[in-house]
């Protein structure tokens, strides 16, 4: 077999077992943490059960876009979220707060009457839903530059960069297929380590009981 292939396995192995310790870990306290917490909280949790789903069709042979199609979209919505609550630009909070309807409302739609869509990659879904979060992302680094305030910083680091990877990687359907395997091996790297930041922002930020104050 293939040694990219498994090294591949390996490392997405390792991507979902830190992604499950900290569904758990952001499970502590969850009740007294702020809203922002609390998305980031969902979002893992859509990230475990999605990832669950598709590792055992495909496990089966069974198409799983589907449930990509739905991570996609409820990534958008949480993420979205987080960045309407924890962002300054007035103007980048009401576009996403314009996106959060728009967007889902238009792929729902284009989705109901296209209904084999569901089965395959869709560049423009993924460009509409990618493309207002990896700004989003961006513009929360310029606003930290300055701040001694960290909060989020690690969690925004590890999505931005995982973010624009797999936006690449979903967008290069024509390489050759040895350069989209080693893609695809870039992006299990990427992951794990998105997922190793998640917990970084846990322990630091987050593992306390208290309440942290909001930006």
């Amino acid at each position: 077999m293939d040694t990219i292939f498994l090294l591949r396995k390996s490392i997405i192995y390792s991507g979902y077992w830190v992604l499950l310790i900290n569904v758990i870990l952001y499970s502590i306290y969850y009740k007294k943490k702020p809203i922002t917490y609390k998305y980031i909280y969902f979002y893992l949790i859509l990230s475990l059960v999605i990832q669950f789903i598709s590792s055992y069709l495909a496990s089966k042979k069974i198409n799983n876009l589907f449930y990509f199609h739905i991570f996609n979209i409820g990534q958008f919505i949480l993420i979205s979220l987080l960045f309407i609550n924890i962002l300054k630009s007035k103007i980048l909070k009401i576009i996403l707060k314009y996106s959060l309807f728009i967007i889902p409302f238009f792929l729902i739609t284009f989705f109901i009457l296209n209904p084999k869509s569901l089965l395959a990659f869709n560049i423009v879904e993924i460009l509409m839903c990618s493309i207002p979060l990896i700004i989003s992302s961006f513009i929360f680094f310029v606003e930290k530059i300055d701040s001694k305030n960290r909060k989020f910083i690690y969690f925004n680091s590890g999505f931005f960069l995982y973010l624009i990877c797999s936006t690449l990687l979903f967008s290069a359907g024509n390489l050759h297929v040895k350069t989209l395997g080693l893609l695809w091996l870039l992006n299990s790297f990427i992951y794990l380590f998105y997922q190793i930041l998640i917990f970084v922002e846990w322990y630091k930020n987050f593992r306390k009981p208290g309440i942290l104050p909001q930006n």
